[in-house]
């Protein structure tokens, strides 16, 4: 009886000891955000850059050389631009001429870990991209 008993303390402190010891990581942290989009104009080094956090608070985020901002927006902002922007994208990526051989991107879009590459010259892709950037960019700069 008393060999059941002692067995039976240490399968409880066992059962305890390995359950303290896996403790999940904390995923907890707020210092930044997952970036859902990413508009970047590579030669004039500005990028906007559409955020949600862990606690699901969305960013818009305006950098240059040497300024950089961010302004907290709406959900429904959000989505809107995010919507606009993946349709853009696709667009951009499927429907839209090739750009001209020999020609250097001067403008990188992000979307959910994708990236695409286009020529300025291509002035279909150029004006459809601008708009979107501009008024992100407007938003973003209080």
């Amino acid at each position: 009886m008393r060999t059941l008993i002692i067995c039976f303390v240490m399968l409880a402190m066992s059962a305890a000891w390995a359950m303290d010891s896996e403790r999940p990581e904390n995923n907890s942290d707020l210092r930044g955000g997952k970036p859902l989009l990413l508009i970047e104009q590579i030669d004039e080094e500005e990028k906007v850059q559409l955020e949600r956090t862990t606690t699901g608070d969305y960013f818009l985020l305006y950098s240059e050389e040497d300024d950089a901002s961010k302004v907290k927006i709406g959900r429904d902002r959000a989505e809107t631009l995010d919507q606009r922007y993946s349709a853009l994208f696709l667009q951009i990526q499927y429907e839209m001429p090739a750009d001209p051989k020999g020609c250097d991107a001067d403008w990188k879009l992000i979307l959910r870990g994708e990236e695409q590459r286009f020529c300025p010259k291509n002035e279909q892709k150029n004006q459809a991209i601008r708009s979107l950037f501009d008024e992100m960019k407007k938003t973003a700069r209080p």
